[in-house]
């Protein structure tokens, strides 16, 4: 007597591939250089009774900056057609010239009374503190109007101003991406 052999999966099979296929096809589209993680709507915090939209480092970092200037070998040529390309994706240019809140990690740079007047808001304290060499779009460099922030550092805090998109060279090498006119420094974030 010959006993059923094991049933064909082919079906099966084919069904799995093309899940497979589908839920990679998800998680590629939703990783790919460029996009940024949307949330489902747009956090705001409110400032002086007006609500602003906020603008964390999950979308400031969330896209590939390959660095083109004089420390790379880069000719001026390539450093100008490089500034024409432009690398800065159009969703996050929207937001030049905006009033947002932004939330990091404080490094002061300058130091006036006891405050900050201008400083550096990191994406985590391992881009200073640690040694970990920062990608250009994980900081944001903050002038602050008035009397300045506290100097909280290693506690993520919360900066409201005018957020400002630009690749800003000096002497051929880029120095940064963002920066803002800090209006409101509304400490550590709760």
């Amino acid at each position: 007597m010959k006993l059923p052999g094991p049933r064909p999966l082919t079906s099966i099979r084919r069904a799995s591939r093309s899940t497979f296929l589908l839920l990679c096809g998800v998680v590629l589209s939703s990783t790919l250089p460029g996009s940024p993680p949307e949330p489902a709507r747009e956090r705001t915090t409110s400032v002086r009774g007006e609500k602003l939209p906020e603008l964390g480092f999950d979308r400031l970092s969330a896209f590939p900056y390959i660095i083109i200037d004089a420390g790379t070998g880069a000719t001026p040529a390539q450093i100008d057609e490089a500034r024409k390309r432009g690398q800065i994706p159009p969703w996050l240019q929207t937001y030049n010239g905006r009033r947002v809140v932004l939330t990091g990690y404080l490094l002061p740079l300058q130091m006036e009374n006891g405050r900050a007047k201008k400083f550096i808001l990191m994406r985590d304290v391992t881009t200073c503190c640690y040694g970990a060499t920062p990608n250009m779009n994980d900081y944001v460099i903050v002038s602050m109007k008035g009397e300045g922030a506290k100097a909280d550092q290693d506690i993520p805090v919360m900066v409201a101003g005018v957020f400002h998109v630009e690749e800003t060279y000096d002497n051929g090498y880029v120095v940064s991406l963002f920066h803002m006119d800090g209006e409101v420094f509304l400490g550590p974030r709760t």
